[in-house]
């Protein structure tokens, strides 16, 4: 069994430790985290035991390290005496496997761009690995990414449309969710109403595309008839530019994502 350590108990660190549980034959799983109210959760809801950053490094098979962005640097000096050689996953936005390697002094590192479908195990999980990583910390690597979602294993170059693809997408989805309800009421449906309405649309949509796996322009075209009201539109989203300001709304993502990267 491998020990996995979480460092940071955030959102994702505690989305992660919500999926490995469900793979506890496999996983042992420990934390460390500053912050003594998110300490005490990880100790109270989840039964996790809580350690200082070099404990957890010496007993963990695999660190991930879940931290803001603005918090690598210290971690890094507290840890780098520590970390020489061993494996590592980063969840942290806009951070190159590079700086990991550079800064740990170790060539097993992953990088993980997942959403906050997370929180549900749902988020598509985008994984790429330092050039010189082993296949067995690979396999472990995509089996905790499963714990998030689904793992899309990607070379690195392509981060940042992953970012602006899924990690920003599902804003995207969002917005595009509020808007059908907002037509609704405009036609006279009650605001909570139309967006469990529009919920239960888009959610029946993936339904109907994940089953019957074909493209989405394949059902668009079952789906509309000749004068009828789904031509009408369709048309009207293609007058206002919807499929380019969509297509637009993934590109600046991605072209922000590389701005972050350096």
């Amino acid at each position: 069994m491998k020990t996995i350590g979480i460092i940071g108990f955030g959102n994702m660190g505690s989305a992660l430790c919500e999926g490995l549980k469900l793979k506890k034959d496999e996983f042992n799983i420990i934390v460390a985290e500053k912050m003594a109210q998110k300490a005490k959760l990880a100790q109270s809801q989840y039964n996790l035991k809580v350690l200082h950053n070099k404990e957890l490094i010496n007993s963990s098979d695999i660190i991930v390290i879940a931290v803001k962005p603005q918090e690598l640097a210290e971690l890094f000096q507290q840890i780098k005496q520590y970390s020489k050689g061993k494996s590592f996953i980063s969840i942290v936005a806009g951070r190159k496997i590079a700086l990991f390697k550079d800064s740990l002094q170790t060539n097993q590192v992953a990088r993980f761009m997942p959403n906050v479908a997370a929180l549900q195990g749902k988020a598509a999980v985008g994984v790429s690995f330092s050039k010189q990583a082993k296949e067995q910390f690979k396999k472990h690597t995509l089996q905790i990414a499963e714990a998030l979602g689904t793992a899309y294993q990607i070379p690195e170059s392509l981060m940042p449309a992953i970012t602006g693809l899924s990690g920003s997408g599902i804003a995207f989805v969002f917005a595009f969710i509020h808007a059908l309800a907002l037509g609704g009421v405009a036609e006279g449906i009650k605001y909570d109403d139309a967006l469990k309405i529009a919920s239960s649309t888009v959610e029946g949509a993936v339904a109907v595309l994940n089953s019957t796996k074909k493209n989405p322009v394949e059902m668009l075209s079952k789906v509309i008839s000749p004068a009828g009201t789904t031509i009408c539109g369709v048309a009207a989203l293609e007058k206002l530019g919807f499929t380019h300001a969509a297509m637009q709304a993934v590109v600046s993502a991605s072209q922000r994502a590389k701005e972050l990267e350096g």
